[in-house]
């Protein structure tokens, strides 16, 4: 009930004057209650949302925390008598694939495989996975074999993959190698003889190194979408008419060739990349010619050459068309520069026959 602010009567609960002294009565609303802050449903999301994060974070760092190292080491082999043709077949999801024609006095291919690395509590103590089989077919093996990280990497970091590959140069060899990641290498002398080539490294470079002694009667295929290229070609036996082709998204191709011997065929080199430069050493002498054509959207054509004939595309040799022809056509599709050092120098070098 109120009371008179004036003489302190009681009043009616509807009484708009005091009824002993007439003083105006005035109501004093009365204010809502505070919430308190702990209750407000925002306030109390924002916090569990706080909590979640900071738990997550937590729990990241512990199982991604390089705890332990990684020591992965295997060797897998194939020693076949009476084998003339090898086939091998390499897909690797993230490995440094080095492929070496080698002497192998009592094996046929030897590949191993190490990893290095840390991973985190929850990693597994062997990253990747190795496969490897073997199938031999009268005079023919094969061998099939797959790297693979997968759910085994998850937890591993710096993981560091590097494959050797030893193969009997004595065979005649059919190589595909593919990695996902990283560097594919292939070097080759000796009594080396290669039939079909296909190297492709998704993300990284591709090297091939073919000096004097290997013999090639097949095609050779080299592709990566995002990494440099390099050819290097010295003195080897071409038998029958082949094509190497050279392809790459977005990287440089480098080729150097130094080829004096007589070819029992006409090679054909194709170099494509769509964003990076095209750089050819050329170095022919005696019996053998050579006919290069360029052309790039955006960019320039520079050329450094001796014994050649021409203004920038195309330019052949003095002695072209000769009893031995090397055909170059490179091509950028998009921007980048192609650079030729080309010589054909027929009195410094002697000529050397199959």
């Amino acid at each position: 009930m109120p009371y008179c602010r004036h003489c302190g009567t009681k009043l009616d609960e509807d009484a708009r004057f005091c009824h002993k002294c007439g003083t105006p009565v005035t109501f004093i609303p009365q204010a809502a209650p505070v919430r308190p802050i702990m209750k407000d449903p925002l306030v109390i999301a924002a916090i569990v949302l706080v909590v979640i994060l900071v738990v997550a974070a937590i729990v990241t760092a512990i199982v991604f925390a390089p705890l332990y190292p990684v020591e992965f080491n295997q060797a897998n082999e194939v020693n076949q008598p009476n084998i003339n043709q090898l086939n091998f077949n390499l897909d690797a999801d993230t490995a440094q694939i080095n492929i070496i024609a080698q002497n192998l006095t009592d094996k046929t291919i030897l590949m191993t495989v190490s990893a290095t690395g840390s991973r985190g509590i929850f990693g597994s103590t062997d990253p990747i996975e190795v496969t490897f089989s073997n199938q031999t077919i009268n005079d023919e093996l094969t061998v099939t074999s797959k790297i693979k990280t997968g759910e085994r990497g998850a937890f591993a970091r710096n993981l560091n993959v590097v494959c050797n590959v030893y193969i009997n140069p004595k065979l005649t060899l059919n190589l595909n190698v593919k990695s996902q990641y990283s560097q594919i290498s292939l070097s080759a002398d000796g009594e080396t003889t290669i039939q079909t080539l296909n190297l492709e490294a998704i993300t990284g470079e591709v090297q091939v190194n073919l000096n004097a002694g290997t013999t090639i009667n097949g095609d050779l295929s080299l592709k990566s979408q995002t990494g440099s290229m390099w050819l290097r070609l010295n003195q080897a036996k071409i038998q029958d008419n082949v094509t190497f082709s050279l392809l790459t998204t977005t990287g440089s191709i480098n080729m150097d060739i130094t080829q004096t011997r007589t070819l029992d065929g006409t090679v054909q080199v194709n170099a494509e990349t769509t964003t990076g430069s095209i750089n050819l050493k050329l170095l022919i002498d005696g019996e053998v010619g050579a006919r290069i054509e360029s052309r790039t959207n955006l960019g320039s054509i520079t050329t450094d050459v001796k014994g050649f004939s021409g203004n920038q595309s195309p330019i052949q040799s003095n002695n072209y068309p000769a009893e031995s022809n090397i055909l170059i056509n490179n091509l950028v599709n998009s921007m980048g520069s192609i650079h030729l050092n080309a010589a054909y120098q027929s009195s410094s070098i002697p000529i050397v026959r199959n």
